[in-house]
């Protein structure tokens, strides 16, 4: 019975196991969701020197009711200049964690030129 009133009271504390989102890249203090995305996939939108590759990027930023201490960001890249893949999506979920927006997940997919219509994660011909 000490065991489970013990369980029940640290369960019902619920901050204390709020678990800290798991981190794939920081962002610095007074950054945009839309900043930090652009700053982690810097080298897949463009070379050192600023040049692309593709016809169409977009970049979509949404969040959730009022909560706006959590955001998505899907990037995708639209019209590669690759003759098997044809776009690349990334969608990111960001929390504001410390003064900075963190990327929590990070997933990845693409449309190929031929064979599967749609997203997919597995490799084109």
């Amino acid at each position: 019975m000490k065991k489970w009133l013990t369980l029940v009271l640290l369960a019902g504390s619920g901050a204390v196991f709020a678990a800290a989102p798991a981190v794939v890249y920081q962002g610095e203090a007074g950054q945009h969701p839309v900043q930090v995305a652009l700053a982690y996939l810097k080298n897949k939108i463009s070379t050192p020197g600023g040049q692309f590759e593709y016809q169409r990027l977009d970049i979509q930023q949404r969040s959730q009711g009022e909560d706006f201490l959590h955001a998505q960001v899907n990037v995708e890249i639209k019209g590669l200049m690759d003759d098997s893949v044809a776009s690349e999506r990334y969608r990111l979920k960001m929390a504001f964690v410390d003064a900075a927006w963190v990327i929590a997940e990070q997933q990845q997919d693409h449309t190929c030129r031929r064979g599967a219509k749609g997203y997919t994660k597995q490799l084109c011909r």
